[in-house]
């Protein structure tokens, strides 16, 4: 059974810590500590339900091996050729995974509407990447598993910071970021712990 160290001071100290640093060297097969409910937001309104999922390397490498794997794939396949990512460029857009799924009954959505706003500022969508084959039909059907998309956002959305809100047609609004900085810092606290004892 494997058991995952995490300790309170440490994750303390986590909390001041950039929470996308780049300088953090981690084993291609470390499995970490954050899982998909870690790193996604989920809003619900009327019959729709949309879940957003940070796809960011910065984060998903301290990410459980099968969900880094996952994501990872998902941006191999869909993003290979695109002409606006290239992993290799420091500044390329940040993906994000989104899902739209019916709750009641069948609903349109409307995948331009999805935005983030950070420091007052208004971002849109550089460009939806659909993933599911019927995903610029726009509707999700219920009893059917939920229509997605990769998001490329612009890079100059800080993720560091608490004022950061995912929203939808202004109506529905996730704000509490902060949830999500204090998880990867949590898993970046333990993955010091690990390079900590793997340095004996």
């Amino acid at each position: 059974m494997k058991v995952r160290l995490l300790l309170l001071p440490f994750f303390l100290l986590g909390l001041t810590l950039p929470l996308v640093a780049q300088d953090e060297d981690v084993p291609p097969d470390y499995d970490g500590l954050l899982v998909r409910n870690d790193i996604t937001v989920t809003m619900r309104g009327g019959d729709l339900e949309i879940t957003v999922t940070v796809m960011d390397d910065r984060i998903t490498r301290f990410a459980t091996k099968e969900i880094r794997d996952y994501l990872n794939k998902l941006i191999e396949d869909r993003l290979a050729d695109n002409r606006n990512y290239d992993p290799q460029d420091p500044k390329h857009p940040i993906p994000f995974l989104v899902n739209f799924r019916a709750l009641g009954q069948e609903v349109r959505y409307e995948p331009q509407e999805l935005v983030i706003y950070n420091y007052g500022q208004k971002y849109k969508p550089i460009e939806v990447i659909p993933v599911s084959p019927k995903f610029n039909d726009r509707v999700a059907y219920i009893r059917q598993p939920p229509v997605s998309a990769i998001y490329l956002f612009d890079r100059s959305i800080d993720l560091n910071a608490k004022d950061l809100t995912i929203s939808y047609f202004g109506s529905l609004e996730f704000s509490n970021w902060i949830r999500i900085i204090e998880k990867v810092n949590e898993a970046k606290a333990n993955f010091q712990v690990f390079k900590a004892r793997t340095k004996k």
